[in-house]
């Protein structure tokens, strides 16, 4: 059997189309790994990083903005009132720093009091609020009110709910149940306003660090608890910042960050023009200081119009030197020349002896346009 030739041009084609399909399917991942890719790669990842770390530092301001900005909208402090004196029952209670200035406050009292029959026999009883600046102390009593000191005062009335014998009958038959299982009590909570949108004043001596509450009252009062509580009156952004607390959240974050992103992105581009001007001024100077030696010696070249001459091109005999009238010594020829130049003596001016005449001979011109390429390149040099 005869074997088919295989032809070497056939051959190389197929290796040809070989490479040419290796070559079109490796230029993506060349493009995906190129140094240009990975400056990419690298200039997102710093983008991505900056922006998540500008988002995060933003959601931290608006916390503590809004921590600082939005008070407490409800302060509560238990009064513990003193019993056992010839007094009337009264308590003091240390308001701490939750209360803040020009911010409208309602004060109100809370007492918890059992329904029994001295209680009811009581009737109407007053209550009274005192606010007392930090800088004051108040003592027990009634007497231990010091006007000085006083920053906001208050007296109020309150009275248990009337109910008539067969009302109140047939409510504790209705809830028998629940008071002897224990889920309810035979008691009433009442809740007296003291004091209506009170503001304080700017300034920590303005703002009132304690408060004295006394219960006064011709029959003594059973009561379980007392509590002193400060509701705040919101409006405008603490109001919607209260209430519209994740959308507040999402819109000042993203102003935080957007301004936070714009701030960056000017600190890189001034800083980027800052770091790449030194560079660009090294690099001008260099190009300035490679490229005028050249540019002087072409502009040298394209004067004098002729190509170097060497000695062996235009040899030089004594009868040309007489000739002349000259007796200038000729500069050392250019090294690339071939061959050096035997110093003449020539008489005479060195830049227009004869030049332009026709009393000049073919040596002599040979001479001096030599002459002239060679003061050209020492001036080259020069510069």
């Amino acid at each position: 059997m005869n074997q088919q030739e295989v032809h070497p041009d056939d051959v190389g084609d197929d290796v040809d189309i070989i490479s040419r399909v290796a070559r079109i399917l490796s230029a993506p991942i060349h493009a995906l790994v190129s140094r240009r890719a990975q400056r990419a790669y690298a200039g997102t990842l710093l983008a991505i990083g900056t922006s998540l770390s500008l988002l995060a530092v933003a959601a931290v301001a608006y916390l503590l903005l809004y921590v600082q900005y939005v008070p407490l909208v409800g302060v509560e402090r238990v009064v513990h009132l003193q019993f056992g004196d010839a007094t009337h029952p009264w308590g003091i209670v240390a308001l701490g720093s939750d209360v803040i200035s020009l911010q409208p406050y309602d004060v109100s009292v809370s007492l918890h009091l059992p329904r029994t029959p001295s209680n009811l026999a009581a009737g109407n009883f007053m209550l009274d609020l005192a606010l007392f600046a930090p800088s004051q102390k108040s003592s027990g009593g009634s007497s231990g009110n010091a006007s000085a000191s006083v920053i906001v005062h208050s007296r109020r009335p309150a009275i248990l709910t009337y109910a008539s014998p067969m009302v109140d009958t047939a409510q504790r038959l209705f809830r028998m149940p629940l008071y002897l299982t224990g889920l309810l009590r035979e008691a009433e909570t009442l809740e007296v306003s003291m004091m209506e949108d009170i503001e304080f004043a700017r300034g920590w001596r303005n703002l009132p660090a304690s408060a004295r509450l006394e219960i006064q009252s011709r029959e003594p009062l059973q009561i379980y608890k007392a509590v002193l509580k400060f509701k705040a009156s919101l409006a405008g952004l603490r109001w919607f910042m209260y209430n519209w607390r994740l959308t507040t959240f999402a819109i000042f974050t993203l102003m935080f960050w957007s301004v936070s992103m714009l701030s960056a992105s000017i600190a890189w581009v001034l800083l980027s023009s800052i770091l790449r001007r030194p560079t660009e001024d090294l690099d001008s100077s260099d190009v300035k200081e490679e490229g005028e030696p050249s540019e002087s010696a072409s502009s040298g070249d394209s004067n004098n119009g002729d190509r170097p001459i060497k000695q062996e091109d235009n040899p030089i005999k004594e009868e040309d030197l007489k000739d002349t009238g000259t007796n200038t010594p000729l500069p050392p020829a250019n090294e690339d020349d071939g061959e050096d130049i035997d110093p003449v003596q020539v008489v005479g001016d060195t830049g227009d002896s004869g030049v332009g005449t026709s009393m000049e001979s073919p040596s002599a011109r040979g001479l001096q346009r030599r002459r002239s390429r060679l003061y050209t390149e020492e001036d080259g040099h020069d510069l």
